[in-house]
C-alpha cells in the first residue's frame, strides 16, 4: 500500500502551475505536490491551487488524516484505500468509488457524493452531515450516460452521522448501521433491506417509499419519521420506537405477537437466511403444517418451502413470496392481494376461490451469488392448479405457466397475460375483459 505521509514530510518544495487534470496516471510524488498546493489554496496563500483529480486511480493509497476539503475528486477510485480521519468536507466526490475502503472517523460533511459507491467500505464513526448521496448520472463515453445510486451495500457504518444528509435512492442493503444517526435525513426510496439498524436514530427522517424488509431495528427510534408507503416486511416492529411516525400505506405485519412460537422462530431464522444469502439462519421449510386462517400479511417468505400444508383462508396480503414453493398445498379462499409471487411454484395447488387481485406473478430474473443478474428468467408455476372462482383481477402474469390449470369462472379482468402459457387450461366461464394478451 502506497502511503503519502512520508512523501509529504520529505520537504519537497514548489507547487504545480496547474491541476493534474484527469489524474488517471498519477504518481505518489505528483499527488503529494498537488496536496501541498491544495493546503495553500485552503489557507488562501500564494501558489495555492485547488486539488482536481477527476477520475484519478488512487487504489490502495494510504491518505489517512489528510485535509482534502473542497477538492474536486469526481469519479476518483479509492478502492481499498485507507482514508482514516481524512477530511472531505465540501468535496466533489460525484461518482467516486470507495469499494472496500477504510474511512473510519473520516469527515464528509456537505460533500457531493451522488452516485458514489461505498460497497463493503468501513465507515465507523464517519460524519456525513448534510452530504448529498442521491443517485448520480455519469458520462461514460460519447455522451452516453448511466444513472446510478449511491451504493453502500454491506458497508460498515456503525455510529456514522448522517444528520440532514440526502440519501434519496441510496442502496444500504445489508449495511451495518448500528448506532448511526439519520435524524432529519432524506431517505426517499432508499433500500435498507437486511440492514442492521440496532440503536440507530431516524427521528424526523424522510423514509417515504423506502425498503426496510428484513431489517433489524431493535432499540432504533423512528419518532416522527415519514414512512409512508415504506416496506417493512419481517421487521420486528415491537422492538423499535415508532412514536408519531407516519405509516400510511406502509407494508408491515400488524399482528406479529399473535404468531405461535414455531412460526415466530421459523420467520426469525428465515430473516437471517435471506440477509446472509443462505449462509446463516435457516430457510423456512415446513411439511404437513396447519396454517388455517393464519395472518402472514406483510411478511417476506421468499424462497420458503411448504409441502402439503393447509393454508385454507390464510392471508398473504402485501407479502413477498418470490421463488417460494407450495407443493401439494391446500389454499382454498387464501388471500394474496397485492402480493409479490414472482417465480413461486403453486403447481397442483388447490387455490379455489383464492383472492389474488393485483398480485405480481410474472417471471423473475435469477441473480448470481453476488447479487448480480444472470439474464435467466424463472417463471411463476401455476400448472394444473385449481383456480376455479378465484379473483385474479389486475394481476401481472407475464411469462407465467398456467398449462392445465382450472380457471373455471375465474375473473382475470385487467390481468396482464402476455407470454403466459395457458395451454389446455380450462377457461369455461373465465372473465378476460380488458386483459393484455399481446
Amino acid at each position: 500500500m502506497e502511503s503519502i505521509a512520508g512523501v509529504l514530510g520529505s520537504g519537497m518544495s514548489g507547487a504545480p502551475t496547474s491541476g493534474p487534470g484527469d489524474g488517471t496516471d498519477l504518481s505518489l510524488e505528483d499527488l503529494a505536490q498537488a496536496i501541498r498546493a491544495h493546503r495553500l489554496y485552503l489557507a488562501a496563500r500564494p501558489n495555492g491551487l485547488r486539488l482536481q483529480l477527476k477520475a484519478a486511480d488512487l487504489t490502495g493509497f494510504d491518505l489517512s488524516g489528510l485535509l482534502l476539503s473542497d477538492a474536486i475528486l469526481t469519479g476518483a477510485n479509492f478502492r481499498r484505500s485507507v482514508l482514516q480521519r481524512c477530511n472531505f468536507d465540501g468535496a466533489d466526490l460525484f461518482g467516486a468509488s470507495f469499494v472496500s475502503a477504510d474511512l473510519r472517523e473520516a469527515s464528509l460533511v456537505g460533500a457531493d457524493m451522488r452516485g458514489a459507491n461505498f460497497t463493503k467500505a468501513c465507515l465507523r464513526n464517519t460524519l456525513f452531515e448534510r452530504a448529498d448521496l442521491r443517485p448520480g448520472q455519469l458520462v461514460l463515453w460519447k455522451d452516453r450516460r448511466k444513472a446510478r445510486e449511491a451504493a453502500l451495500r454491506e458497508a460498515v457504518l456503525v455510529n456514522a452521522n448522517f444528520t440532514d444528509a440526502d440519501l434519496t435512492g441510496a442502496n444500504l442493503t445489508r449495511a451495518s448501521l448500528e448506532g448511526a444517526d439519520f435524524s432529519n435525513a432524506a431517505l426517499f426510496g432508499a433500500n435498507l433491506s437486511g440492514a442492521d439498524l440496532r440503536g440507530a436514530d431516524f427521528s424526523m427522517a424522510k423514509l417515504k417509499g423506502a425498503i426496510l424488509n428484513n431489517a433489524v431495528v431493535a432499540g432504533a427510534t423512528f419518532q416522527g419519521a415519514d414512512l409512508r408507503d415504506a416496506e417493512l416486511r419481517n421487521v420486528a416492529m415491537a422492538t423499535a420506537d415508532w412514536a408519531e411516525a407516519r405509516m400510511m400505506g406502509a407494508i408491515y405485519h400488524r399482528n406479529q405477537s399473535d404468531f405461535p412460537p414455531e412460526i415466530r422462530e421459523g420467520l426469525d431464522g428465515h430473516v437471517r437466511w435471506i440477509n446472509s444469502n443462505g449462509k446463516q439462519g435457516k430457510r423456512f421449510d415446513v411439511s404437513d403444517g396447519a396454517f388455517v386462517g393464519t395472518d402472514f400479511d406483510g411478511c417476506d417468505l421468499s424462497g420458503a418451502i411448504f409441502r402439503n400444508c393447509d393454508f385454507t383462508r390464510a392471508s398473504f396480503r402485501d407479502s413477498k413470496l418470490q421463488i417460494a414453493q407450495f407443493p401439494g398445498c391446500r389454499m382454498r379462499e387464501a388471500c394474496f392481494e397485492n402480493s409479490e409471487l414472482s417465480g413461486a411454484s403453486f403447481e397442483g395447488c388447490d387455490l379455489t376461490r383464492a383472492m389474488m387481485r393485483n398480485a405480481v406473478m410474472r417471471a423473475i430474473e435469477l441473480l448470481a451469488a453476488d447479487g448480480q443478474p444472470t439474464g435467466r428468467l424463472w417463471p411463476t408455476n401455476l400448472r394444473n392448479a385449481q383456480l376455479a372462482d378465484s379473483d385474479i383481477r389486475g394481476a401481472d402474469l407475464r411469462g407465467a405457466r398456467l398449462a392445465g390449470a382450472d380457471l373455471t369462472n375465474c375473473n382475470l379482468s385487467g390481468a396482464d397475460l402476455r407470454d403466459t402459457d395457458i395451454e389446455k387450461a380450462n377457461t369455461t366461464g373465465t372473465t378476460l375483459v380488458h386483459c393484455r394478451l399481446k
